[in-house]
């Protein structure tokens, strides 16, 4: 009778254990940063400054290239969580006021993939590549356009890919978008007939969300050992918002004691006026996620060194304009703010279309890594990236200055036995785990916007780790 030992390290026993323990974080929410898509979704990616089309040799494939899925072996989970922390800073010219926005964000994903048979393979995923969150401090000179802001679009994709010729893999995959706005700014209040004591700014809150379907596509190429070729292309992806606008009024000692007379007689207290006049309102919106199309080459010189150059495109025109419509714009918004009202006040509802254009542009990103092999299983990596930003000086906004950033990046990664069988010499399952550190300067942003001719500066720290298992 033939007897077995399992080499020490890890119990299979643990194994369900981990993956347990690791579905929570794949689902972390995301507090992402004021540009949409500044995060890279796997840490191995990551660490190699994003190059990673041409590459696509592990489960985050399915984002970068699903293409690469074709050549992954067996059954495959993987899971990563970034944590990062950044500052976005405003100043006038003069330098006097000065004003930040500083959040830490967490970001998590989650990925599987099985192969059936060879050539064919299956994965799925759920990530979230596009984003952004900004609070500024209260009274800070925006305000008008933006006191806080979150865009959080989240992917559920699944793809097919393939191996028709040797060295030569293809797929298509499906995309389920899902898309949340919230965006907070201030509104001023006046009555032309009656001067208030001071200036009012109310408060409007958006909140909206909305689901939309895509398509994406890859190709990666072993053209020879050493050479390889990869490709992949994203269509849009419209969402169609509906949401809820609410206000929020503030506590001033200036006005909140102050009464203006009514039109029906006696007086009427400008807070009561203000809820008179500010009806909350069910509201829609529509925005694009970018079309994207990513070439890249993968290098490797020498057996243990390997080097991934990479461009991309992302079609950032089609995002449109950032405005939310209420269901009762052209209507009545106010129904208790009658036409008396609005000709003793001489004001009227004008709130129904909130918004205005971001100005964005079509933007490239160019990323170069390097991965030097330390034996089988052991790698150093580096990167560097360069993501231009999508906003014209004339268009740059106090919502979305998006400044352009240099990108660096450094990291480690171990891939092998998870544990064997000492008889068979065979290894059962695998382990992989990656570490990343990244930090990111933007250029000095002047903005032309008349009236906010503010410069924008941002950096940011960011660290993560990535987990997989291969069966």
């Amino acid at each position: 009778m033939s007897t077995r030992a399992v080499r020490p390290g890890f119990r299979p026993a643990l194994i369900p254990t981990l993956l347990l323990a690791l579905l929570p974080v794949s689902f972390a929410p995301a507090l992402q940063a004021q540009d949409f898509s500044f995060h890279d979704i796997g840490a191995r990616a990551a660490s190699l400054g994003g190059a990673f089309t041409a590459q696509a040799d592990d489960i985050t494939a399915l984002f970068y290239n699903p293409a690469g899925l074709a050549f992954l072996d067996g059954f495959r989970i993987k899971t990563s969580l970034n944590f990062s922390t950044r500052s976005l800073s405003a100043a006038w010219p003069d330098g006097e006021d000065g004003f930040s926005s500083s959040q830490n964000e967490l970001i998590g994903n989650f990925f599987l993939s099985w192969r059936p048979f060879k050539g064919v393979t299956l994965g799925t995923g759920y990530y979230s590549p596009y984003g952004f969150d900004s609070v500024w401090p209260v009274g800070w000179s925006g305000e008008l356009y933006s006191a806080s802001a979150k865009l959080g679009a989240h992917t559920f994709r699944t793809a097919l890919a393939v191996e028709p010729l040797k060295g030569l893999a293809l797929s298509a995959a499906l995309d389920v978008v899902s898309m949340s706005v919230d965006w907070d700014h201030r509104i001023r209040f006046g009555l032309t007939s009656y001067p208030l004591p001071e200036e009012i700014l109310v408060l409007s809150q958006n909140k909206a969300g909305g689901h939309g379907l895509g398509f994406a596509a890859g190709a990666l190429w072993k053209v020879f050992s050493g050479l390889q070729v990869g490709a992949r292309f994203q269509q849009s992806v419209s969402v169609d918002l509906v949401g809820r606008n609410t206000f929020l009024f503030p506590n001033s000692v200036g006005y909140g004691n102050a009464q203006v007379p009514d039109p029906y007689g006696g007086m009427r207290s400008v807070t009561s006026l203000l809820g008179l006049f500010y009806v909350p309102q069910e509201m829609t919106g529509r925005l694009t996620l970018p079309r994207e199309i990513a070439c890249g080459l993968a290098l490797r010189p020498f057996p243990q060194l390997s080097l991934n150059l990479d461009v991309e495109w992302d079609r950032w025109s089609e995002l449109g304009r950032w405005e939310f419509t209420s269901v009762d714009a052209g209507g009545d918004l106010s129904p208790g703010f009658t036409p008396v009202h609005e000709e003793f006040y001489g004001l009227s509802p004008d709130y129904g279309v909130q918004g205005f254009d971001l100005a964005v542009r079509d933007s490239k990103k160019l990323k170069a890594g390097l991965e030097y092999r330390l034996g089988r299983w052991f790698a150093l990596r580096g990167g560097y990236a360069r993501h231009e930003s999508s906003v014209d000086p004339a268009g740059r906004t106090p919502l979305y200055p998006d400044p352009g950033f240099g990108l660096y990046s450094f990291g480690a990664g171990y891939e092998g036995p998870l544990y064997s069988i000492w008889d068979d010499e065979k290894t059962v399952s695998r382990l992989s785990i990656e570490f990343f550190f990244r930090y990111a300067a933007a250029d000095e942003a002047p903005s032309a916007l008349p009236g906010y001719e503010m410069s924008y500066s941002a950096k940011r720290w960011v660290g993560g780790v990535g987990v997989g298992f291969i069966f």
